[in-house]
């Protein structure tokens, strides 16, 4: 949903309130003539996602009230007026005041009665509102004169002029309400300063603005401030740091998250929702190499007893799963297994001398494996065994019959290809390599590392396209 015009408004009451009035109850007067009759909603923001709170009709006058004995928890909310319509506004610890809008002019025409901060905040919104309109207002009349009348540097003098006026107003304005919620507020959706190269032009000095704005990303914002997360912005900007604010390697990735949640420790729900979040985002990511990420959380909090929510389901379940993946990840060496060739003959996973080693785990039974291994065999191995590609394909069950004609059925034969499996599972390689799930796949460099896994055959030949060209 997107407002004709969007108004933060910090709901905050005095003890010049009626004598009625309990602190600890929710009363949101709403006056909107227009609306007479009308059915509006009173909603929450919260990790990402937007919650319906509570409904009221309208009288013919377009007066209700939103009321409820517990008050919310103090954060960002928003009442959905008609269609895409609506006010955004803040909740702090006290939450009685009265609205006065006109649908026609929300920004404009929005009254808050019995709340300082809301109106600064009001106006605050007007002022950065106008500032916007003056700004494209030059901009228009520069690009409108034909080029040989365009003064440029005027323009940008007068630009330069509104900058001025806004950083000016926003300096007074924290100051006025400096540690106040409102203030807190606006600063957490304000940009961080630049760094020494705001402009690089150089990788040098690309790297250093990066890493500046990689380590400043929330100069702005409390981490152990929990009423963020019920905000519109800020659970998406979590995101938004580990995905354009850090260098996108697994292991970097893993340490920024850790980073992160490291900083919220001091507030138990802001250090449980930033957890659950990063788990949420690398767990159920399309990327390869995310898994290092959930991972690595998984060891710093919750193997050392941080994390004590949750009941014994919950922990069996991540420690299935990290045990599944712990010796497996992108970046790690693959450990050295020794199986058997058709043959019989002992052969090791770090004997294969190529370039580059594919691990292929599969079951002749499984769907996947019966349509994965022909595609592995012609489209992966016949492209690329003679570039620098060895394939050790092995067998995961007992039979012997059925993996010789497994074999000879699908002709999985090649100086390269190797057929191997471990009858007595001596190497113990279901303990190394996760084959609770097939076909398996995992990619290893010279040095037996790990550089992919868990790909499927288009996404292989891109890898290995880029690789062995």
């Amino acid at each position: 949903m997107k407002p004709a015009f969007f108004l933060l408004a910090i709901l905050i009451v005095f003890p010049f309130l009626s004598s009625w009035s309990n602190p600890d109850s929710v009363r949101i007067e709403i006056v909107a003539p227009q609306l007479s009759g009308q059915k509006i909603f009173l909603c929450s923001y919260f990790n990402g996602l937007t919650y319906k709170q509570d409904s009221i009709c309208l009288s013919s006058q377009g007066e209700g009230v939103f009321h409820q004995d517990k008050i919310f928890p103090e954060g960002q909310y928003l009442i959905l007026l008609k269609n895409n319509l609506y006010i955004d506004f803040l909740l702090s610890e006290d939450q009685q005041f009265t609205i006065r809008t006109d649908t026609t002019d929300l920004l404009y025409k929005t009254q808050i009665e019995g709340a300082e901060q809301t109106e600064a905040l009001l106006s605050y919104s007007q002022f950065i509102n106008g500032e916007q309109k003056k700004r494209q207002k030059i901009i228009h009349d520069f690009r409108s004169l034909p080029e040989d009348k365009r003064d440029l540097a005027a323009a940008e003098a007068d630009l330069a002029v509104l900058n001025e006026e806004v950083e000016k107003f926003q300096a007074d304005f924290h100051a006025r309400f400096k540690g106040k919620w409102v203030s807190l507020f606006l600063r957490s959706v304000e940009p961080v300063t630049t760094g020494p190269f705001p402009f690089p032009k150089t990788q040098a000095e690309y790297d250093v603005e990066f890493n500046y704005q990689k380590y400043h990303f929330f100069d702005n914002i409390d981490l152990q401030d929990r009423r963020f997360w019920w905000t519109n912005h800020f659970p998406g900007k979590v995101i938004t740091y580990m995905e354009k604010q850090v260098e996108q390697i697994p292991d970097t990735l893993a340490n920024a998250a850790s980073g992160l949640l490291a900083r919220t420790f001091g507030d138990s729900i802001c250090f449980q929702l930033m957890l659950n979040k990063l788990v949420t985002y690398s767990s159920t990511s399309n990327i390869m190499g995310m898994e290092n990420v959930w991972m690595k959380l998984v060891e710093d909090y919750y193997h050392k007893g941080l994390v004590t929510w949750g009941d014994s389901t919950h922990f069996a379940d991540i420690t299935f799963e990290y045990n599944k993946r712990r010796f497996n990840r992108i970046g790690m060496t693959a450990h050295d297994i020794g199986l058997q060739s058709v043959d019989g003959k002992h052969c090791k996973l770090y004997d294969l001398g190529k370039k580059y080693t594919l691990l292929y785990f599969y079951e002749p039974t499984c769907g996947h494996c019966i349509k994965t291994t022909p595609e592995l065999y012609e489209k992966i191995y016949l492209k690329y065994a003679e570039k620098g590609l060895d394939i050790a394909a092995v067998y995961l069950y007992t039979d012997k019959k059925e993996w010789l004609d497994y074999i000879e059925k699908n002709r999985l034969k090649g100086s390269h290809w190797h057929n191997l499996w471990d009858p007595e599972h001596q190497s113990a390689f279901y303990l190394y390599y996760d084959t609770t799930s097939t076909p398996g796949i995992y990619l290893l460099d010279e040095n037996k590392t790990i550089i992919a896994k868990k790909v499927d055959i288009a996404t292989l030949d891109t890898v290995l396209g880029r690789l062995l060209p």
